[in-house]
């Protein structure tokens, strides 16, 4: 076991983002989810949010079926998913951390579907839910990161709910456990962990980006948004979701010779200003990078700008306002 931890913390050391042990909790204002507040207190680590996603959501403990665990009885929805990651202030126990979310659900006027602690999870020793919730593939960020590592060390105290919204729109799974977080420069390195999956039930939108489509677009208004384009949150990192979107601004700049373009980074309001304006202009060349490196356009027919903020498409006074306003254009030049 001390063999363990300690290579944990070498790991930690190689691994961890510049900067991280002086400040590992690098929260972002409004990143909270409307229907699911935050425990008053604790820190994001993470927040991912995906248009339209499946998402596995137990209502029974875990169980063994040919060789795999499962939970007992499972919903599996589709639509706009949100996932987040928090850890509670210092002194504060699992039980604390979970009745709280309880009761502010309730007021919302959801239904707990499920709800299990320990080795009520599972039919074994209380630990195997935790693996079908946050199986590897679902890690948030890489070896090294807080993020990455926060259900590994000295876990106890597991607890998890599934709840569901008055209009059944809405759902929402919360894991949390106490563990050890080697990352935070305390005495006191244990603190309870949450990871918090909201599923809003939503049609798909139509959205297949398509090369003669964006020819359209700019043709008759000289720009078009480049749909399907995806960003680590917070970074400049293309996703691998978003390699079909830039193969058809490709083919778009094959299929007309004649055409340069503008790429113009977007993002919404939420943060500084002058970051905002990096962030758009670094993520615009992220995309001619691909463009270029990975689809042989000619650097010289793709200049990348970034405008942060300054050209809303619709208000940011709301999260679905804010997504609308992070995107990607190509304008003819």
């Amino acid at each position: 076991m001390m063999i363990r931890k300690l290579l944990a913390v070498l790991l930690a050391l190689v691994f961890a983002p510049s900067g991280w042990a002086q400040d590992w909790c690098s929260d972002v204002a409004g990143a909270d989810h409307p229907q699911v507040p935050r425990y008053d207190g604790s820190c994001r680590i993470a927040h991912v949010e995906r248009a339209y996603d499946e998402v596995m959501l137990p209502l029974g403990p875990a169980v063994e079926q040919d060789g795999a665990w499962v939970p007992e009885q499972r919903e599996t929805l589709e639509g706009k998913s949100t996932r987040l990651m928090y850890l509670a202030p210092e002194g504060r126990s699992s039980l604390e951390v979970f009745r709280n979310y309880e009761r502010s659900l309730a007021a919302r006027g959801f239904e707990v579907l499920f709800s299990c602690s320990g080795k009520e999870c599972d039919v074994r020793d209380g630990d195997r839910l935790q693996g079908v919730i946050l199986p590897t593939a679902r890690r948030i960020g890489n070896a090294g990161n807080h993020s990455f590592t926060i259900f590994n060390y000295g876990v106890k105290d597991r607890r998890y709910l599934t709840a569901r919204s008055a209009d059944e729109l809405t759902w929402v799974g919360v894991f949390l456990a106490e563990s050890e977080h080697i990352f935070l420069r305390t005495a006191d390195k244990r603190r309870v962990a949450m990871h918090i999956d909201v599923l809003e039930l939503e049609a798909m939108e139509e959205r297949m980006v398509d090369a003669a489509a964006l020819a359209k677009g700019i043709g008759e208004k000289g720009s078009v948004t480049l749909d399907n384009i995806y960003f680590d949150f917070g970074a400049a990192t293309l996703t691998a979701e978003s390699g079909n979107a830039i193969a058809e601004a490709a083919r778009l700049l094959q299929d007309n010779p004649d055409l340069n373009i503008y790429v113009v980074g977007h993002t919404d309001s939420v943060g500084a200003y002058e970051g905002n304006l990096t962030l758009s202009r670094q993520r615009a060349e992220a995309v001619v990078e691909a463009l270029a490196s990975g689809n042989g356009i000619d650097r010289v027919r793709v200049v990348p700008a970034g405008v942060g903020p300054l050209a809303p498409v619709v208000s940011n006074a709301t999260e679905a306002g804010r997504a609308q306003n992070r995107r990607v254009e190509l304008v003819a030049r």
